[in-house]
């Protein structure tokens, strides 16, 4: 290793130190770069008429507007959920659960009834369970943040780092030309393609929320669960949301479920009826709507994403499959641009057949 390329390496490996450094300013950064890569085409088309500046504020806006207009129909549609599930006496739910499927244990034979005791059946285990999970994943991110003024902080800077991210692009270009010029032409062929598969990938995966949203607002409406809309939407948003957002999902409707299951009548009904309904929504969204919303605008077989969720499920859980797609769309440009060629060095041109021997007579 000769002196420029280890004085590169070290610039390199600082930077990343720094940026680790400063995360809570960082990570909203890196939010709003993502962010960027969605509303990017938009922007560029508004760009040709507003203008660079208006073109990046209205963007902005319409980032800053959408989640209230949701949200506004929630809010008369939740009053609705409330009156029906008694938020302020879960004590007394949980009870209920665990006096109903004690009444289902009793009617099992007496090896089953032997190995499901009182202990086994109470929910507030799973819920306790669920709390602490809850609680070191919420203050895993508090503190990766730097505490509630860094993420209170992130909030406020992730529309103005979009602003000026949206305004200031294409950055690819720009970083470019602060790259060693052997640099380059790697940089020229890798960087644009990973820019565009985390495009794709978060357009993609925006759509599979809506898609899961909707159906989910459509089937609880058929079966009467009373919220419905605000369930939609929350069991759409928690999926972009990794490890929690499938946790919290689960239990929003399983709560609502037990307490008032529209037609199914609630109880453990309702609650089997919402576990159902969570299951149906989860292997959809696995199985189908990845597959053909998000694998395809990334060049990905059907076979080859579903393959992809299992194995990120089985190494990383829940997390693994929401970057199970993505990682695998970029490792496929890396391996393209440094293995192949390592592998396939030294090869030499395949050898042409052998002559047959001439027959003989």
């Amino acid at each position: 290793m000769n002196l420029h390329t280890a004085v590169r390496l070290a610039i390199v490996l600082g930077l990343c130190w720094l940026i680790w450094l400063i995360k809570s300013v960082t990570a909203p950064l890196l939010g709003a770069y993502l962010l960027m890569l969605v509303f990017y085409p938009l922007h560029r088309r508004w760009r040709i008429r507003l203008g660079s500046s208006v073109s990046a504020l209205a963007c902005v806006a319409l980032f800053a507007l959408v989640p209230p207009l949701l949200m506004l129909p929630a809010m008369f549609d939740f009053q609705g959920l409330l009156a029906k599930v008694p938020v302020d006496d879960l004590g007394g739910l949980s009870a209920q659960i665990q006096a109903q499927l004690l009444e289902l244990r009793d009617g099992l034979p007496v090896w089953a009834q032997e190995k499901l005791g009182p202990e086994q059946l109470n929910p507030e285990n799973a819920v306790g369970i669920a709390s602490e999970q809850l609680s070191r994943a919420g203050q895993g991110s508090v503190g990766f943040f730097g505490g509630m003024f860094g993420i209170l902080s992130g909030i406020f800077l992730l529309p103005i780092f979009l602003y000026f991210l949206l305004e200031g692009g294409p950055w690819l270009t720009r970083i470019r030309q602060e790259l060693p010029i052997a640099w380059q032409p790697s940089f020229d062929r890798i960087l644009p393609q990973i820019e565009k598969i985390l495009s794709l990938y978060l357009v993609s995966r925006t759509k599979v929320a809506t898609v899961k949203g909707l159906l989910t607002w459509g089937v609880l409406m058929l079966l009467g669960f009373p919220g419905a809309y605000s369930l939609g939407l929350a069991l759409g948003v928690l999926s972009l949301l990794p490890v929690l957002g499938p946790l919290i999902g689960f239990f929003l409707l399983a709560l609502v479920g037990f307490a008032d299951g529209g037609i199914t009548g609630g109880g453990i009904v309702g609650l089997v009826t919402a576990s159902v309904i969570y299951t149906a929504l989860e292997v959809l969204e696995g199985y189908v709507l990845i597959p053909r919303m998000v694998g395809r605008g990334l060049g990905l077989s059907d076979f080859v994403v579903i393959l992809t969720v299992l194995g990120g499920g089985a190494l990383m859980g829940i997390f693994g499959l929401v970057i199970a797609v993505p990682l695998v769309a970029v490792g496929r440009v890396l391996y393209a641009e440094f293995l192949r060629p390592v592998m396939q060095k030294g090869e030499t041109e395949t050898p042409p057949d052998e002559q047959l021997p001439a027959s003989t007579n």
